[in-house]
């Protein structure tokens, strides 16, 4: 299991900086996003590595600084919303991630396998029921452009999205049926709503091609907050718990949770998970003032070794 980091945490860095300073570093893989931006505390950040800006030698040049580095290219973040009533939005997304499965393409490197195209399903809980044929009909159609192209799609289930529990999960994976479109499972979407982290993974991994993590922790609104669980700066979110008990909960940075990872890594070498795990920073976090991604990176990094050499688990 190699260390990676996605670079969805550092929207305004360079694919000519992160490159090289990731790999000095120490990680191992890269999952690169190349989404054209998202808000990050109110306001809207342009995405560095928006593939749209880039020329034919900006490709090649990502392609050789990757081989040079000895980096894993594991994904490539094209995140669109699948569930949507609006047929000209829907149209949009969709064409833009057909372009960016075949990017994936453009962008695999000498003598490893494609890069899969991770995106979100879109929509919230209450989406679900109403629009999950919709749901497979699209993911389906995407599916069947990425096996002529040989890429794996990859939906993440989200919390506070239509598709954000291990049930509905596997629902979409089994309906949809093609072995060109499975799940991209971060963890921390369950883990901040209780769920028990031993049955996610079991459930899970095994229909996954792509996988994160994040730091996380929650609490029960209904009970009393405990003493410096806020982290100042960071966004909160709220949803439901299994019980339907509501709850809040922040997605944090490298060791700042509860999250245990080196459980987490045996778990998921248990479950036969030989892929990247790759640390994504949340908006939540990039929000904070005065966030520099870079550092935090380091840190991150230094958060994963540790946990791989108390788990035990391989690096290859």
């Amino acid at each position: 299991m190699k260390i990676g980091y996605n670079t969805w945490s550092m929207a305004t860095v360079p694919y000519t900086v992160f490159v090289p300073e990731l790999a000095r570093m120490g990680f191992q893989s890269l999952a690169i996003s190349v989404v054209p931006g998202y808000p990050i505390g109110g306001t809207y950040v342009q995405n560095a590595g928006d593939f749209t800006k880039w020329s034919a030698s900006d490709r090649a040049h990502l392609k050789s600084m990757m081989v040079s580095h000895d980096l894993e290219l594991a994904s490539v973040v094209g995140n669109q919303p699948i569930i949507g009533d609006d047929q000209a939005k829907a149209d949009i997304a969709l064409a833009r991630l057909r372009d960016t499965i075949d990017l994936c393409v453009e962008l695999a490197l000498p003598h490893q396998v494609v890069p899969a195209l991770n995106t979100g399903s879109g929509g919230s809980p209450a989406d679900f029921e109403t629009h999950k044929h919709q749901l497979v009909d699209r993911l389906g159609e995407l599916g069947d452009h990425a096996a002529k192209r040989g890429v794996i799609v990859c939906i993440e289930p989200h919390v506070g999205a239509a598709i954000d529990t291990p049930e509905r999960s596997e629902w979409l994976i089994h309906a949809v049926g093609s072995p060109y479109v499975a799940l991209d499972f971060d963890v921390s979407h369950f883990e901040v709503v209780n769920l028990p982290l031993e049955a996610a993974v079991a459930r899970l991994a095994p229909l996954s091609k792509s996988v994160e993590i994040k730091d996380q922790h929650c609490r029960y609104l209904d009970q009393p907050e405990p003493e410096n669980w806020r982290v100042p700066g960071n966004g909160v979110g709220k949803a439901f718990g299994p019980d339907g008990h509501p709850i809040e909960y922040q997605f944090l940075l490298a060791g700042e949770g509860t999250f245990d990872l080196p459980r987490y890594l045996s778990l998921m070498d248990r479950a036969g998970w030989r892929g990247a795990i790759g640390f994504e920073a949340s908006v939540q976090c990039q929000m904070r003032p005065g966030y520099d991604a870079l550092a935090e990176a380091k840190k991150i990094f230094h958060w994963m070794d540790r946990a791989w050499t108390v788990a035990g688990v391989s690096r290859d």
